[in-house]
């Protein structure tokens, strides 16, 4: 028969031991929980910034229809405004008549004639009709934050004019 002392010593040496286990499988929950929060932290973080440079990507593109849009109303103008621009619009975005690979504002170039239709002659050996010049209008938007967009559009502009014989 075993001694009673023996039997106390057994069960306080075997809580111990479990005691050590707890703590070892508590540990080990406790770092598996940690890399999940921090993994969950690292995830919201990147989509946040995905979404703000997404953001700023799609007001850049429409700041340089705006300038697209500028340069119709130019275009539109009698005589036609064909100089270069350069505008700051609001937050801080700026457009140009230019491309990327250019660093200073550029005129409007006219690409060429869309074509000639003869009106009624004054009788002094002129004529009045419509002209139909096209440009090429590029435009560069960028932002602070170092987003670029760059709209490109051909444009024709109709007007009534003299036309010799």
């Amino acid at each position: 028969m075993r001694s009673p002392l023996l039997d106390k010593n057994s069960i306080a040496a075997s809580r111990k031991r479990e005691q050590g286990a707890a703590l070892l499988i508590t540990s080990l929950i406790l770092v598996v929980v940690g890399a999940l929060a921090f993994t969950s932290m690292r995830n919201s973080e990147m989509e946040s910034t995905s979404g703000a440079r997404s953001r700023g990507n799609t007001r850049t593109f429409y700041a340089a229809d705006a300038g697209i849009q500028l340069a119709m109303s130019r275009l539109t103008q009698d005589p036609a405004d064909l100089s270069a621009f350069d505008v700051s619009l609001a937050n801080s975005l700026n457009i140009q008549s230019r491309t990327r690979s250019e660093t200073t504002p550029q005129a409007l170039d006219q690409i060429g004639l869309g074509g000639v239709a003869e009106g009624e002659s004054l009788g002094t050996g002129a004529g009045v009709g419509t002209v139909t010049r096209v440009y090429l209008v590029t435009v560069t938007a960028s932002s602070p934050n170092g987003a670029t967009a760059e709209v490109e559009a051909k444009i024709n502009r109709t007007s009534a004019e003299a036309t010799g014989y």
